[in-house]
């Protein structure tokens, strides 16, 4: 099951498992969860809105069966059905190879290398798509 409310909850709880911290997203994020067995399993988060233009999504998650098709066209409708936006960015660090690839099965590109640019220290990929790149909406 899917959720879209509660967001400073879900954000706090998407900020502890990526940052090991609570209040890494501001009061303007927006976050849906994934439901399983009472417990959330994956969020995906929302920032840095620009309307029209583009949006930032960190997705964090602690059981890999959230990855349905069914959530993953949900992750990806609301930015780019409801709120129209022409494209979504995403990082990671560039340390995190299983993440890069996911980033790439979802259909993100590589965009930019950043030094020094991730929480941890490490430095960091930024990952693009465009509207008409995404193949679940």
């Amino acid at each position: 099951m899917i959720v879209f409310n509660h967001h400073a909850d879900v954000c706090n709880w998407a900020s502890n498992i990526l940052f090991g911290h609570y209040g890494a997203f501001d009061d303007k994020a927006r976050a849906m969860a994934v439901i399983k067995d009472d417990r959330i399993i994956a969020t995906v988060v929302y920032t840095d809105y620009q309307p029209g233009i583009s949006i930032e999504m960190s997705i964090a998650t602690i059981d890999k069966t959230w990855a349905t098709r069914h959530n993953i066209k949900a992750f990806f409708s609301y930015p780019f059905i409801d709120l129209g936006v022409k494209r979504v960015t995403t990082l990671c660090s560039a340390n995190e190879r299983d993440i890069i690839m996911f980033n790439k099965r979802l259909g993100f590109k590589p965009e930019g290398y950043h030094r020094k640019a991730h929480h941890d220290g490490s430095d960091a990929v930024s990952f693009g798509m465009l509207k008409e790149e995404c193949r679940w909406i």
